[in-house]
């Protein structure tokens, strides 16, 4: 018997089982026993647990990593190679980590991560063409203001000057006063409040953790954006941030207001403000940005606009209207095909009257109709803002001044170069806003009216 044995090894026919033994060869090295095989026992003790995902996907990250985020992000769902890539086969951490990235929201990286297939792979195409990430606005308007330009509409984007490495003097100042407010700048790359700036979805999504909190200090991903997020960035120009909580930046003396005491507060840059002005009406009932403002306006429609008012698909007149118009909002919320707004918070009580409620907050809020006043035709023209804007911050007599012999950070190259720009202003007051008259014009293929607005120069 062990004759016949040992001469059926020798005949054997090996030329033909070799390729099935390398294939089985390559089959183990592609599994934790395979890297386990190829670097020793210690590497298998190290990965104690295997965890298959929601998806089926197989992963070891969760033998060693503990930390709790959201529902839909959760552990069981989402695993961590989900969103941080590396091998989540890999049986050591040096090998697991290979290739990782600690920020999934990097609008670089975001085609991997969040906007994969079967994730949020529509949002991260859109948002890559949204004022946020392009910033069109701001420099086609500088440009064209300082001369670079025939119009204000130009297609450079913060993508295009940050791959190129495209320069001009209006370019210069854009790159090193104004390169930070913008989604493409990497989260932490500088220290500081700018560190806290950008970072792709994450200058959204991310809420850090308290304080205190139990467990592994990973920030929550969260779609309950606070106000605190949107501020970070929209805080200068029109300083709608601060004047939306009563915030007023002072010149550091005080205010105009008699008996006011000096300013002690600070932001995280440095300026002084004042907190003792009436702050909108909407944040005194807690109503936060994302109450209002819609998906399409944060996240994108599609397109790439050049001006805010592009973008922007809301008005107070939106939700402040009559019965009719707000039974259409609420009825077009789930129909695709509608050209209304999608304002998510808006519900029908039981009576029929319409409400909003809170994204943060769970309130619910009557909506109220204009005044008859506001329906007059006299005051046709007049946005909102115009009468119902106490006050504003109006910042005169900006100067800009170019030290060359200086040199200053470039915030989109990460370096110093030659050049450092300085900006001065003559005074900043606060008093009823400016009216001015803006021109009737086509958004969207949608004829829109002349209209009186408030000019806030700043």
């Amino acid at each position: 018997m062990q004759d016949s044995f040992k001469k059926g090894l020798r005949d054997a026919p090996w030329a033909l089982l070799c390729p099935f033994w390398a294939l089985f060869c390559l089959a183990l090295l592609a599994t934790p026993l395979g890297t386990w095989a190829a670097q020793g026992p210690k590497a298998l003790k190290r990965a104690e647990r295997v965890t298959r995902l929601g998806s089926g996907q197989i992963e070891m990250c969760l033998s060693c990593h503990f930390e709790e985020l959201d529902k839909a992000h959760s552990r069981e769902a989402a695993g961590c190679w989900s969103c941080h890539l590396g091998n989540p086969l890999a049986g050591t951490p040096e090998l697991a980590h290979k290739g990782m990235v600690l920020n999934p929201g990097e609008l670089q990286v975001v085609e991997k991560t969040c906007g994969r297939s079967g994730c949020h792979a529509t949002d991260a195409r859109d948002i890559k063409k949204t004022l946020m990430a392009t910033n069109r606005g701001i420099i086609s308007t500088l440009r064209f203001y300082w001369g670079e330009e025939d119009d204000n509409e130009s297609k450079l984007t913060v993508e295009e000057l940050i791959r190129t490495g495209k320069n001009s003097p209006a370019l210069d100042y854009f790159r090193k006063l104004c390169g930070t407010c913008h989604l493409w700048l990497e989260r932490h790359r500088y220290p500081g409040f700018l560190g806290e700036k950008g970072g792709g979805c994450s200058a959204c999504h991310l809420k850090e953790r308290e304080q205190g909190t139990k467990g592994a200090p990973h920030p929550r991903v969260t779609k309950a954006i606070g106000l605190e997020n949107c501020v970070r960035c929209h805080n200068r120009s029109g300083r709608i941030g601060l004047s939306y909580q009563g915030k007023y930046e002072s010149e550091g003396y005080g205010t105009p207001f008699d008996g006011a005491d000096f300013s002690e507060s600070q932001l995280p840059d440095g300026r002084f403000i004042w907190k003792g002005l009436p702050p909108d009406v909407h944040f005194t009932k807690g109503l936060v940005c994302i109450d209002c403002h819609t998906r399409k306006e944060a996240m994108g429609d599609g397109s790439s606009h050049a001006h805010l008012e592009e973008q922007v698909e809301i008005k107070c007149s939106t939700c402040h209207t009559g019965q009719k118009e707000l039974s259409r909002l609420v009825a077009g919320m789930d129909d695709d095909k509608s050209r209304l707004p999608k304002i998510t918070g808006l519900k029908r009580e039981i009576d029929g009257a319409i409400f909003q409620e809170g994204k943060l907050n769970k309130k619910r809020y009557r909506l109220s109709p204009p005044d008859d006043r506001c329906m007059s035709p006299v005051h046709e023209r007049l946005s909102c803002q115009a009468c119902h804007s106490r006050w504003v911050p109006q910042c005169y007599g900006c100067h800009v001044r170019m030290d060359g012999s200086r040199e200053q950070l470039d915030k989109l190259k990460g370096e110093a170069t030659p050049g450092l720009w300085q900006e001065y202003r003559s005074f900043i007051r606060l008093e009823s806003p400016v009216l001015g008259v803006k021109m009737a014009h086509t958004i969207r293929d949608v004829a829109q009216k002349e209209e009186i607005v408030i000019l806030v120069p700043g």
